[in-house]
């Protein structure tokens, strides 16, 4: 039995695409999603709460490296959250905007207010626990994942599949 549910779950992951999103980064450019991901391929890294940051830095300098070596590759950190009303989205944008001293990353940073059940879902995502790494195409393709912080092994994996050896 456990031997079919690799090759199913291999199948479901292949399947996953970005559900279609509108949401503004955070140096306050709208954006939707997947259609303007700005690479031909795209390094998704999804968080679901504010502790998790630290995993999201251990994939940074990998993420770095890729976007400097193909010029196809960009990154985009998510911080993903269930939909709220105006104000609280706006203090919690500000607030995330407020803690980045790079002004170049806010670009590349884009808060996602969703229905977290469906967005996870789509994505075939389990659970909230473990940041979420994905690997998209300029359609939304999931090619890749990954959770938690990273290791020597996802991050020689992510290489192969960006392209990079």
């Amino acid at each position: 039995m456990g031997c079919l549910l690799a090759p199913l779950e291999a199948q479901q992951a292949q399947q996953a695409i970005f559900p279609p999103i509108t949401s503004w980064s955070l140096d306050k450019e709208k954006i939707t999603l997947p259609g303007e991901f700005q690479g031909q391929i795209d390094l998704l890294l999804l968080s679901f709460r504010e502790e998790q940051q630290n995993d999201i830095n251990s994939w940074m300098s990998t993420a770095q490296a890729l976007q400097h070596l193909n010029f196809q590759f960009r990154y985009y950190q998510l911080p993903v959250a269930e939909k709220e009303n105006f104000i609280f989205r706006w203090w919690e944008t500000s607030s995330m905007r407020s803690d980045q001293s790079d002004p170049e990353a806010l670009h590349w940073i884009v808060p996602l207010w969703v229905d977290r059940k469906k967005f996870f879902q789509s994505l075939d995502i389990p659970n909230d626990k473990q940041v979420v790494v994905l690997l998209v195409d300029r359609q939304g393709k999931v090619l890749w994942r990954a959770t938690g912080p990273i290791t020597p092994d996802n991050r020689t994996a992510l290489m192969n599949a960006a392209g990079v050896h």
